[in-house]
């Protein structure tokens, strides 16, 4: 295979899995295009990691009726541009990755007769992917409570690619980066790389809860939070037993991982997958405004495992603090779901992909 074409992003959720079976299939030396709008988070990351960007019109169908018949000029005017792109281009394959700039992309795909593999990467399938899965050969799956949106002899539970660097770090490597004594019990909170506004909320409230706690807390705040978190937390941890850090953006995420014992985030697909494979239990808390409620049904998996406890955004802020307490202080329990979450990792999720579409057969 030469040249593949990959559509999916709006968001890092969408766009980085696709990224991830990219770099692999680069190293194979497989030209890979990627195809996008201007407004996603593709615009900026996918020509930064060297990969050509067709930019494309698409849009969601969500708002009021004459927006979703705007959105419908656009996806045809969408289908248009890519079928430009796909003559010009001629790819072997697409990767189809998730997101609304997926639909101009998969219709274009059909009337060209180019073979489609898609990825779906959370528990309740996007809604491109529900409504279109007729058009994929294949689907890789994320979870396997999503089998039952998609025509059962196409779809493979995958796993989420997760990087490599996160798959190799060592719970040693990660204290010593950071400076914590390997008998120190961890806790991660990341409210994902902009923060949480309510999970910074919890933690606030819970650090006078937790003063005589000999814990080290690693608190993601996201960047444009971190001056207020700093400010509101230093009486709240003067002369307490905690090693307690607020930290706007972590560049050493896979080492964070590697050190923790506890995490405490949001539920998004690619989140889940790395607490998996690093084996890290979990105190899920999904984003309220996720569209679908997708998160929630991402939690639930993990929680029906034994791997997570999930708590609501509106009730985070009263109830974070003893639940957090309740699984630091029982070694046993906090084990036993450290033993779920790595029997549900999938580390090898992204060559079990890669090995897909080079058996194919996609001509």
């Amino acid at each position: 295979m030469s040249r593949v074409l990959l559509a999916g992003g709006g968001t890092g959720g969408h766009l980085y899995p696709g990224l991830a079976v990219a770099d692999r299939l680069r190293e194979q030396g497989v030209d890979c295009r990627f195809v996008g709008t201007s407004r996603g988070i593709e615009a900026r990351v996918v020509p930064q990691r060297g990969y050509p960007l067709h930019l494309i019109h698409a849009r969601g169908l969500a708002g009021k009726p004459w927006h979703k018949l705007w959105a419908v000029l656009q996806t045809a005017w969408g289908v248009l541009d890519c079928l430009g792109i796909i003559s010009r281009q001629r790819p072997q394959l697409l990767i189809s990755t998730g997101g609304y700039v997926c639909a101009p992309v998969l219709m274009a795909a059909r009337l060209r007769g180019l073979p489609v593999l898609m990825l779906e990467q959370n528990a309740l399938p996007g809604k491109v992917n529900r409504k279109l899965a007729r058009l994929a050969r294949r689907i890789c799956l994320s979870f396997d409570e999503s089998k039952k949106f998609f025509p059962a002899d196409r779809c493979v539970t995958t796993g989420n690619p997760v990087r490599q660097e996160i798959l190799q770090a060592t719970r040693s490597e990660g204290r010593k980066h950071f400076g914590i004594p390997e008998d120190r019990p961890v806790l991660l909170v990341t409210g994902a790389s902009q923060g949480a506004a309510s999970l910074n909320e919890a933690v606030l409230r819970a650090l006078p809860l937790w003063k005589d706690k000999g814990w080290t807390i690693m608190h993601l705040t996201g960047p444009k939070h971190l001056a207020e978190v700093e400010e509101k937390s230093r009486s709240l941890v003067a002369g307490s037993m905690l090693d307690y850090r607020a930290i706007g953006y972590m560049g050493e995420m896979h080492l964070a991982l590697a050190a923790a014992d506890l995490a405490v985030a949001r539920a998004g697909a690619s989140t889940l997958a790395e607490f998996n494979a690093v084996g890290l239990p979990s105190i899920l808390v999904p984003y309220p405004f996720a569209a679908e409620k997708h998160q929630d049904y991402n939690a639930d998996a993990l929680v029906n495992r034994g791997a997570a406890l999930k708590l609501d955004d509106s009730a985070v802020v009263e109830l974070l603090a003893d639940t957090v307490a309740s699984l630091m202080e029982d070694s046993q329990r906090l084990g036993k779901m450290a033993e779920a979450s790595l029997a549900g990792g999938r580390p090898q999720a992204l060559e079990q992909i890669v090995e897909l579409i080079d058996k194919g057969p996609w001509g």
